[in-house]
């Protein structure tokens, strides 16, 4: 990608973003770097990106510390420890404090992804207007890719001998002040951190303790046109201003290049890397898909069971309509077909079978729908790497609940994945009810499920005194929105083969049965 660049400062489309959250990220050891960056933009950020609160989100993929970047300046290190070599960056803000501890309650459903790729992730914050974007001369706000520009992120560790006070005095009133005065800075913006959070726990196999030594109290990003425009900075009076007593204030810098920029989350909006992953928007724009920007195929995308009539215009008009009459557009056979039609022997269709066992606590049922070697993981608890263990955890579960219910809100596929989104509804011992929001990936391999994560905190199930406010839905997520219609499980018991068999066999769901049951009828 090669970015337009301009005179014209567009720094001021940052200014909303008031708290920042600033995570450092270390890569498994066992994973490529290639697989890192394909993961974690393709797969992890789709997921964080629906996570409510959010105003920006970005994943920078980055180069180890460069320690030849800077004229170095006597007393300052800086190389890093090969411990200290961290491979991206995610930053997001928030618009408010509320914002973000709104995003760190619906966060936890990440916390079982982290440990696919990341062994440590340590996160900064940053109070208000703390993080500020000096001067932007980049014309494309929500990067998707390389750049084709030189851009770092710095890291910087005070003086030992320097207070928190002087040394943000420092950054801002003297470095920040004399750096954004040169024509040759493409964008310059700086973060000035507070104490890491020791107390959030570590995650599976994720280290999330940061030792005071150890930690930054500033970060800043910096961009260049070319090496030629970076060398003749560096020779510049606004750089000697800059660094002007430096080492009074300053003990370490260490530069680590940034590989590409991917934008997820933009002025409170998913991108269409957000929406779609980073690698299919590449595709969409290199291709010029305009189609695929469409709203009837979006509204598609962000769920495949969405409802649409003969035309392929998205049906809006009645969200609760009789199913029996709603009709879908299937893309592969250009025919009309009820839903629950739709997908027979795809993946969508084994979702919805799987859910059916889970909902009728059928364990045994529930375990063939996996490979021999699969792995599984529900919310809090242990991973089960094989159908015994699965079914150990599902009976486990099953005799703690009354009945489970899958309110599904999205469905779509990419590959041989599946994700789903969705409102999980628990019936406790004492017959009250609890929804969680809920977010399912699925893998694929032939008819079975090689893989399922299930991404949600259980927790409130089992202790009925944690709060679960009403915007903990996943419908808050998309701003109100549901692509899928009402009760699609509940239907499936009604009009899919499957589901019709498994009621007249004895398969019917806990929730019908409960003493608060539901009609296995009703819409």
């Amino acid at each position: 990608m090669i970015l337009t660049t301009t005179k014209f400062d567009y720094a001021i489309r940052d200014q909303k973003g008031k708290v920042v959250f600033y995570v450092l990220l270390w890569k498994r050891k066992r994973i490529t770097l290639e697989v890192f960056d394909e993961y974690w933009r393709n797969v992890h950020g789709p997921v964080c990106a629906r996570l409510p609160g959010l105003h920006q989100y970005w994943q920078f993929h980055l180069n180890h510390n460069d320690s030849s970047l800077w004229p170095t300046i006597e007393g300052i290190e800086y190389d890093s420890f090969p411990e200290d070599q961290f491979d991206g960056i995610a930053e997001l803000t928030f618009m408010s404090e509320a914002d973000r501890q709104t995003w760190f309650k619906a966060s936890a459903i990440l916390m079982n992804d982290e440990h696919n790729i990341f062994s440590k992730a340590i996160g900064y914050n940053t109070s208000p207007d703390n993080s500020k974007t000096y001067i932007d001369r980049i014309a494309t706000e929500d990067p998707n890719g390389n750049l084709g520009i030189l851009k770092f992120h710095v890291m910087v560790k005070k003086a030992d001998t320097c207070s928190v006070e002087a040394f943000r005095q420092y950054m801002t009133d003297s470095f920040a002040a004399a750096v954004v005065q040169s024509d040759l800075v493409l964008k310059f913006r700086l973060h000035l951190f507070e104490e890491v959070d020791n107390s959030r726990p570590d995650a599976a196999g994720v280290v999330h303790f940061e030792p005071p030594e150890k930690q930054y109290q500033a970060a800043f990003e910096i961009a260049f046109q070319n090496y030629l425009e970076m060398e003749k900075f560096f020779d510049s009076e606004e750089y000697v201003m800059a660094v002007k007593d430096q080492a009074k204030y300053v003990k370490q810098i260490s530069s680590f290049p940034e590989r590409t920029a991917n934008t997820f989350v933009y002025d409170g909006k998913m991108t269409l890397a957000g929406q779609r992953s980073s690698k299919v928007a590449e595709l969409i724009t290199e291709v010029g898909a305009t189609n695929q920007l469409q709203e009837d195929i979006v509204s598609l995308m962000n769920g495949q069971v969405s409802l649409l009539n003969g035309n392929g215009k998205q049906n809006n008009g009645k969200p609760n309509s009789s199913f029996s009459k709603a009709k879908v557009f299937d893309i592969t056979t250009k025919k009309e077909r009820t839903m629950l039609d739709k997908f027979p022997g795809t993946a969508s269709d084994l979702v919805l079978r799987l859910f059916a066992r889970g909902e009728s606590a059928d364990s045994e049922g529930f375990c063939e729908f996996f490979t021999d070697t699969p792995v599984y993981q529900f919310g809090n608890f242990e991973i089960c790497f094989d159908k015994a263990a699965i079914k150990r955890s599902s009976d486990n579960f099953h005799s703690q609940v009354l009945a489970v219910y899958h309110e599904i809100k999205t469905m779509w596929e990419v590959g041989d994945v599946v994700f789903v989104e969705m409102d999980v509804y628990y019936w406790r011992k004492d017959g009250s009810i609890v929804a969680l929001p809920c977010c399912d990936i699925f893998r694929v391999e032939g008819d079975k499920f090689s893989e399922l994560r299930i991404f949600m905190d259980v927790n409130p199930v089992f202790d009925p005194k944690i709060p679960v406010p009403n915007t903990s839905s996943v419908m808050t997520i998309s701003e109100g929105k549901r692509v899928s219609p009402q009760g699609i499980m509940k239907k499936f018991y009604a009009e899919h083969p499957d589901g019709k068999q498994r009621v007249a066999t004895g398969f019917a769901p806990k929730w019908s049965l409960v003493e608060s049951k539901w009609s296995l009828v009703e819409v």
